[in-house]
């Protein structure tokens, strides 16, 4: 109920006042302190989905244990070896049950992977070990298959770029990697829904920012791509890079960080802005009530 309550505000129409968010915070908060318990029980489907809702709130409102979460995810996961397709259907009582295990697979995949990108460590789960496809889009959005789209972008692009064997080849090999990483991340800018393709740019926000049942999907989606951006091209910024790739390279990716920073500050300004006029009106609507 906790959690449910959190991802209610999170997914309102409405801007959430002061004394909503922190009564969510207050019951998630509660909710997280039995995590020890539910880590140490017995390996489950269902335990596997109770630490993913866990992982899930506590990235919101604590993410000092977020990692700890994720371990526990990992750990659970192939202690049921969920990543062989054969083992679920033997496991699996339904079909209901092998649909929850290959989503929940898919799902610890989709934030593990840039999880452990972001602080500079290899995946624990890789993608081409699982040996089933990951969940295809239907008529609705469903944004899991675009959260495994990016995870294995990123996690492409850092295995063409940046582990041992990739910064041994060449210049040309070094920069049609690159050219490859980047075309990886514009084919999934180009699968979000249509309000969202425009991520890249400066002036994304107005009603987009402003519908807050889509201002939580659209900033993940922001975040997303510019943090993709600065794994693929900041790396080959610098003059350290002067001898790995050309200088025409090289400015083309200085000009893509400084515009995707560029775009991070328009967006903090406009959400500042609207969160402050958010606020103003919580306000007024608050002391109306108290006369």
């Amino acid at each position: 109920m906790a959690f449910g309550y959190q991802a209610l505000l999170v997914a309102s129409q409405h801007y959430a006042s002061s004394d909503a968010r922190s009564k969510a915070y207050r019951y998630s908060r509660a909710a997280l302190r039995s995590r020890d318990s539910v880590l140490r029980s017995r390996d489950t489907l269902l335990k596997l989905q109770t630490i993913l809702a866990m992982a899930t709130i506590s990235e919101q409102i604590d993410k000092t244990i977020y990692a700890e979460l994720l371990a526990g995810a990992v750990s659970c996961a192939r202690a049921l070896r969920i990543a062989n397709r054969d083992l679920i259907y033997i496991k699996a009582t339904s079909k209901e049950e092998q649909y929850l295990a290959r989503r929940s697979l898919w799902f610890l995949y989709s934030i593990e992977a840039p999880h452990s990108l972001r602080r500079g460590i290899p995946s624990a789960l890789d993608h081409d070990w699982i040996d089933y496809a990951p969940p295809q889009a239907g008529k609705e959005t469903d944004w899991l298959p675009l959260q495994c789209q990016y995870a294995n972008a990123v996690s492409s692009a850092v295995e063409m770029l940046y582990n041992q064997k990739a910064l041994r080849q060449s210049l040309e090999e070094r920069e049609q990697k690159l050219e490859m990483a980047h075309k990886l991340l514009e084919a999934w800018r180009y699968q979000l829904p249509v309000y969202l393709q425009e991520v890249h740019k400066h002036d994304i926000g107005g009603r987009t920012l402003d519908d807050h049942q889509v201002r939580h999907l659209a900033l993940s989606m922001i975040q997303k791509y510019h943090e993709a951006i600065f794994i693929i091209h900041f790396p080959w910024t610098g003059s350290q890079s002067r001898c790995m790739i050309s200088e025409s390279c090289r400015r083309r990716s200085m000009e893509l960080c400084v515009n995707s920073a560029q775009a991070i500050l328009a967006m903090a300004a406009k959400i500042s802005c609207l969160d402050t006029l958010d606020r103003l009106v919580d306000g007024t609507c608050s002391f109306e009530s108290r006369d």
